[in-house]
């Protein structure tokens, strides 16, 4: 099958960048002829290394004045300004953008093409029907996608997820949210474990460490989890250990709040990790405070290496992945979070029972080949689904 995978960008080498390029990998290693459409331009490198049998095309894009951006970001202010701007399509950016990315589709020919994203979907469709059924990817929560709109973002949205053929979520929950907006069928698809080690033992020996792999921003909630860890650590001899990167300011202020809560010496800040696998190795619990995530791979990654996990009930993204009481402990604040870890720290039975549990579930439901080959349905289903 010709493919087309849309991803207006591919630059900050997070989860979204990571997913599209595992699934574009995944597919052309299955045969089929993957096309890679983007308005990176090529002084920008890709953040995530694209396999070299993928074709890569980037969208021309032309110049934009100064004047014309700031009149349609004036007039994407309201509804009627964005009506404005659909009387007189020589000012509309969107518009000319979308003529480019059509274009370039349509040189591809390919039979399915896969938006990688909101943005993707409304440059897809704004100006006329795409040259090919198109897949709607959500790889965060659809609630996101929904929440603000500014610059008329969702109106657009919306209009454009009327075309897709399909909607892929990562999670059961979320074809629910997605299923006001659209009548196409609606698939939950994970993403994929990428993992060709072995699993540990049940009964391996682990450091008393606790770890915890994230971006450093509000949303992944470190300030609760050392607040948390500081309600224990004074009666154990285990360590927090921080894997991940983000602004200085944010650096700062978790060590500052370590350094305030006197548990500066048992935090250890590890920084950025090439190899999550052989990190996730050197602990026995993974805390996961996350407020929200569109899927917590970071958390199916330390399931899969035997982790009993910790996270919050009231986290989307984490509540659908930690099976309370199998596979780690779900905690309503930040009082049941701490009894949470004290339970695994004092139980090296338990965490060996909830680790075992942990690795079955992440290893059997996110193991790659089940994953593509779910793709791999919805994709010959969508196809297939257009031709009739």
């Amino acid at each position: 099958m010709i493919l087309a995978l849309y991803k207006d960008v591919l630059k900050s080498g997070r989860g979204a960048d990571r997913a599209t390029v595992a699934l574009a990998s995944a597919l052309v290693e299955r045969g089929h002829s993957v096309h890679f459409v983007t308005k990176q331009p090529e002084d920008i490198p890709f953040s995530v290394a694209l396999d070299a049998r993928i074709a890569v095309h980037r969208v021309p894009l032309s110049p934009v004045p100064g004047w014309k951006r700031s009149l349609n970001k004036l007039l994407l202010r309201s509804a009627l300004g964005a009506r404005i701007l659909s009387r007189f399509p020589a000012l509309d950016l969107q518009r000319a953008t979308s003529e480019a990315v059509r274009a370039t589709l349509k040189a591809i020919a390919p039979q399915l093409i896969l938006s990688e994203g909101p943005n993707e979907a409304v440059d897809l469709t704004y100006a006329g029907q795409p040259c090919a059924p198109f897949v709607q990817c959500f790889h965060v929560h659809p609630s996101a996608c929904f929440a603000r709109n500014k610059y008329q973002r969702v109106t657009r949205f919306k209009a454009a997820l009327l075309q897709a053929s399909a909607c892929q979520v990562l999670l059961p929950s979320h074809c629910d949210l997605v299923r006001t907006h659209t009548s196409a069928p609606i698939v939950s698809i994970g993403n994929a474990l990428a993992t060709n080690t072995p699993p540990p033992p049940a009964n391996a020996a682990r450091p008393h460490t606790l770890i915890y792999i994230a971006y450093f921003s509000k949303d992944k909630n470190h300030l609760q989890l050392l607040e948390a860890f500081a309600k224990i650590q004074e009666r154990s001899d285990w360590k927090l250990h921080l894997y991940g990167s983000g602004s200085p300011r944010w650096e700062q202020r978790l060590r500052d709040r370590a350094k305030e809560l006197g548990i500066e010496d048992a935090v250890c800040f590890k920084g950025v990790t090439d190899s999550p696998e052989a990190a996730l190795r050197t602990a026995a619990i993974c805390a996961y405070p996350s407020r929200t995530e569109g899927f917590g791979m970071a958390l199916v990654e330390a399931m899969a290496q035997g982790l009993p996990c910790v996270g919050f009930r009231f986290a989307p993204g984490v509540n659908e992945l930690i099976q309370d009481g199998k596979t780690g402990f779900l905690a309503e604040d930040t009082e049941a979070f701490a009894k949470a870890l004290q339970a695994l720290m004092d139980d090296e039975t338990l965490r060996q029972t909830m680790g075992s549990t942990a690795q079955h579930f992440a290893r059997t439901t996110y193991a790659a080949e089940t994953i593509w080959t779910q793709w791999e349905a919805l994709l010959r289903g969508s196809s297939c689904a257009e031709q009739h």
